[in-house]
């Protein structure tokens, strides 16, 4: 134990603060010498109190307690050796000594903390909940350094393979010195096996259309093998081979050649026998194919898209017809075109890639989108909820004045027995459960649904009601079963009674079936039905449906029939003949389509009138979009809009002639739809901007660079992932015209970018890049561990090969330390007062120094004569002491002279003259 100075050269101030005292001292003469004195003697002692405050006195003493934390590496590329380090923690537990403490962090990419600091550690096994792909022992160092306590020895144990992939160790070294912390490394070698891996794709950054170039792969492997080499180009299998792979570096070429613009992606596999880890097998690459816009049109049906072909033909620009079904089916395959052109198609036939990527085409990618009408299009079309009325300028429910009333739909599902046939493993009755989801899908808040499943009998598997609960609803649909014959009046006549009852403007039964029931008894119920305003759509299902029975049932009840071979459109039809019920989406009738606002599409076009429409599909604008053109009821039949960085236009008439038969051969037409298309293409791609991506460990940086330029913009990243997962991140200013941001690479694979820069709403510049992410170096075959050897080196570390070394060896001395400075403030405050009230209080303090004097005169005569007291008496009981031991003595003298036995007396009786006379009578 000592005393320590934090700040020591402040003692100083001791000596020139008594000499200060002294010197100061002369105005204090007339107040008596003995008060000087003390009063003097006072102030010293706050002077010395003061300055030891000031110096930050405290008291030491050297700390016994060690503190241990154990780092564990819990990566992937170490899995295969936890059994090791967790045996290895155990056994150094069993080690700890009284004064020891220790606790465990495993650590990946980030550190967790597993077991405390205590003195009775728990640790069973590694747990597990790290992020595996990257292993950052610089971040787990200096978690560690953060929880050892300060009052302790400290010691870090580092469990690893050493293969560090993010961070850099070495950079704490100099903290461990700086703090005496014992670095003890338990060094995991762990046995690759065989193994091989890609360790790039190299492609151009961009090329022109039509232009060969070279996809060089480079595999390195430790063993010798065959294995089969697979390109994909985007998500389409484009080459294979089957290749012989050298233990070393391999190097294998594909020849491509671009005929489609965009944004290409490649990605490599190879598979080979005995490869022990198969997640190091792929990469990818990104290459930027140049030309001119190109163009896709997708009919939904034949000749849908005829009369727009022609017209493309006639603009001499690039594009490619498709039928729905073949409709891209990812993003990187859809950027390719400019713009989108649907021709009456249905979203039914259009595949989920594509639905689930169109959003991000025109928002992120700034691509076009031009729906065009038809009796399968827009809300007929199932467009409503889904990712093509979200881009559209305008919303499949009808508001405003021709809102549609509320509604009620019963569906009459038949469950037979041969309604559990299909094509595919797909039967017909799990295709009319989804279309009756479909319809559930559709329907408002405020409207109501029923569902009435029948064989030979009937049971109401969903009471009408409203929409509520939609999911337990739905599970309720997926419980009905096939099974039994067919019966179809009495279902009919329960639905028609059952709506009878319930109130809403518009009333309708759907019934589907695919077997033969009662020829007659329909009359009086569709009679009523009619009378009541109840209309009935039917759907045949297959060849042996009633066809006859079902048509006539539909038109005696205002419906609409269905005859379908093709199982998988009985959605598609469940969906649209909700939207047909209100009788307010199909218009078909004449009429003159009037300008409702200027705009450059249709500039020059409408200077002698418009010809006359036969028809389209209701639909609502939306709030920020901009109608051009407009019915006689002021339904909207074509609306524009920018969303995002792309632009969407919706004609609701068709362009087949069936509803356009006027426009076909009009002088303006081509004009019209060429600024239509040209106003979707316009964009504002800029080569203004240079952009440059790169890797640092778990995240892409991103850098743009204004060429021409140093004004400041608001610049953003808009970054799709391989999963089609959107993010946007804002890039920071770095210098005038430079910019940088960074993301979280969490996915495997091409990363497309959009840059975007804009000066408060208006876009200025756009620019698209990518980026490939390969797998990461966690797996890679190439993993070094050097950074550990310096962190060991500088750290003044030590390799060790058992738990015993742990605590072989010394470690720096931890001073325990107990600050003083406001125990001393607190006696210096105490003194000063004392000082202060010396001074001013009229104390004589020559009087009480001689009674003090006397006082102290007397105390030591009294002193003195207790003393002589206590001597004599102190000698007194040494006599008296000396007195007692003689008698004892003597006492014992006495004890051992010869006793003298005296002489027995002889027992001489004596008798008086009564007993003798009585003895002689006797005789």
């Amino acid at each position: 134990m000592g005393i320590n100075f934090t700040y020591p050269l402040w003692l100083i101030l001791i000596p020139l603060g008594l000499i200060y005292i002294f010197l100061t001292s002369k105005n204090l003469n007339r107040k008596g010498k003995t008060k000087k004195n003390v009063i003097l003697f006072i102030r010293g002692i706050v002077i010395v109190l003061l300055v030891l405050a000031i110096a930050q006195t405290g008291i030491t003493w050297n700390i016994k307690d060690i503190s241990t934390i154990y780092l564990i590496d819990a990566s992937d590329s170490i899995k295969d050796s936890f059994d090791t380090s967790e045996d290895f923690i155990k056994e150094a537990f069993g080690l700890m000594k009284d004064k020891d403490s220790a606790g465990v962090i495993i650590f990946g990419e980030d550190p967790v903390m597993e077991s405390f600091l205590s003195k009775e550690p728990i640790f069973e096994r590694i747990s597990g909940g790290v992020e595996g792909k990257y292993t950052n022992i610089e971040k787990a160092i200096t978690t560690g350094i953060s929880v050892l306590p300060d009052k302790s020895k400290k010691r870090i144990v580092l469990i690893t393979d050493g293969e560090e992939n993010e961070g850099d160790s070495s950079k704490t070294a100099g903290v461990l010195k700086e703090q005496g912390i014992d670095l003890k490394v338990f060094k995991i070698d762990k046995d690759k096996g065989k193994e091989l891996a890609v360790t790039n794709v190299t492609v151009p950054n961009s090329v022109n259309k039509g232009e060969e170039y070279n996809i060089i792969v480079n595999i390195k492997s430790n063993f010798d093998t065959n294995g089969r080499l697979v390109l994909f180009d985007g998500n389409e299998r484009a080459a294979e081979e089957i290749i012989t792979i050298s233990k070393g570096e391999n190097r294998f070429v594909f020849n491509d050649k671009s005929e489609s613009t965009g944004f290409k992606i490649y990605k490599v596999v190879v598979e080979a026998d005995q490869d022990k880890d198969s997640r190091n097998n792929e990469a990818s690459a990104i290459i930027n194919v140049l030309d001119e816009p190109r163009i896709l049109l997708i009919e939904g049906a034949s000749e849908e898209g005829e009369e727009l072909s022609k017209m493309l033909n006639a603009f001499d620009v690039n594009y490619e017809r498709l039928n729905a079904v073949s409709a891209p089916s990812s993003l990187q395959s859809l950027i390719q075109y400019k713009t989108v052109i649907l021709a009456n198609v249905s979203a039914e036939k259009l595949n989920s890639g594509f639905l689930s990527s169109l959003e991000s085409y025109v928002k992120d990618f700034g691509g076009g989108l031009i729906a065009v009408g038809g009796d399968d299009s827009f809300a007929l079309g199932g467009y409503y909820k889904t990712s093509l009325e979200k881009v559209l300028p305008v919303d499949m429910e009808l508001k405003g004045k021709k809102a549609i009333p509320d509604m009620s739909i019963i569906l009459v599902i038949d469950k037979s027995g041969s309604m559990s046939d299909g094509i595919g493993g797909i039967s017909r009755i799990d295709l009319a459960k989804e279309a009756a989801s479909r319809v559930l899908d559709s329907l408002r808040d405020q409207d109501s649904i029923g569902v009435l499943a029948f064989d030979n009998a009937m049971y109401w598997v969903v009471e009408p009601q409203k929409p509520g609960d939609r999911e337990e609803i739905r599970n309720r649909i997926g419980s009905i079963r096939a099974s039994g014959g067919t019966s179809i009046l009495p279902p009919l006549k329960e639905a028609i009674k059952t709506s009878k009852g319930i109130n809403k403007g518009i009333k309708h039964v759907i019934l589907l079936t695919d077997g033969q029931a009662e020829k007659s008894g329909y009359d009086d119920v569709l009679a009523d039905a009619e009378k009541l305003g109840i209309t009935v759509s039917t759907v045949a299902v297959g060849h042996d449906a009633d066809s006859n029975l079902l048509q006539y049932i539909s038109q005696k009840a205002n419906g609409r029939f269905y005859q379908t071979d093709e199982y998988s459109n009985l959605p598609t039809i469940f969906a649209k003949e909700t939207f047909m019920a209100a009788r307010a989406y199909l218009n078909n009738r004449e009429f003159t389509p009037r300008i409702a606002s200027f705009h450059p599409v249709i500039s020059n076009v409408a200077t002698k009138g418009l010809p006359n429409l036969l028809g389209y599909v209701a639909a609502s604008p939306k709030d920020t979009a901009r109608v051009l053109l407009e019915s006689d009821e002021e339904d909207p039949i074509l609306t524009l809009w920018q969303y995002g960085l792309g632009k969407t236009i919706a004609w609701n008439s068709d362009m087949a002639g069936k509803w356009s038969a006027n426009y076909v051969n009009w002088e303006n037409n081509l004009l019209l739809w060429s600024n239509i298309i040209n106003w979707t293409i316009e964009n504002y791609e800029d080569s203004e901007l240079q952009v440059d991506t790169n890797l640092q460990g778990g995240f892409a940086f991103i850098d743009v660079k204004q060429i021409n330029s140093s004004e400041e913009h608001d610049t953003k990243a808009i970054i799709t992932s391989p999963s089609l997962k959107p993010l946007e991140i804002n890039l920071d200013t770095e210098a005038p015209g430079q910019y940088r941001g960074s993301f979280k690479t969490d996915e495997i694979g091409s990363y497309l970018i959009k840059i975007v820069q804009s000066k408060g709403s208006e876009i200025k510049n756009t620019v698209g890049t990518g980026i490939s992410i390969p797998y990461s170096p966690e797996y890679s075959i190439d993993a070094k561990s050097d950074r550990l050897d310096r962190l060991v080196l500088e750290g003044d570390g030590k390799y060790i090969n058992s738990a015993k070394e742990v605590y072989e060896g010394n470690i720096a001395d931890v001073s325990g330390r107990r600050d003083l400075t406001s125990i001393l403030l607190l006696l210096a405050f105490i003194v000063f007062l004392i000082d202060i009230a010396l001074r001013r209080l009229s104390l004589r303090f020559e009087k009480a120094a001689k009674r003090f004097k006397n006082v102290s005169n007397k105390v030591r005569i009294k002193r003195k004569e207790y003393k002589e007291k206590s001597k004599a008496k102190e000698r007194a009981s040494q006599d008296s002491y000396s007195e007692k031991t003689e008698d004892k003595k003597v006492a014992k003298d006495k004890e051992k002279e010869p006793k003298i036995v005296p002489e027995k007396k002889k027992n001489i009786k004596t008798l008086d003259t009564d007993t003798l006379l009585k003895r002689k009578r006797g005789k």
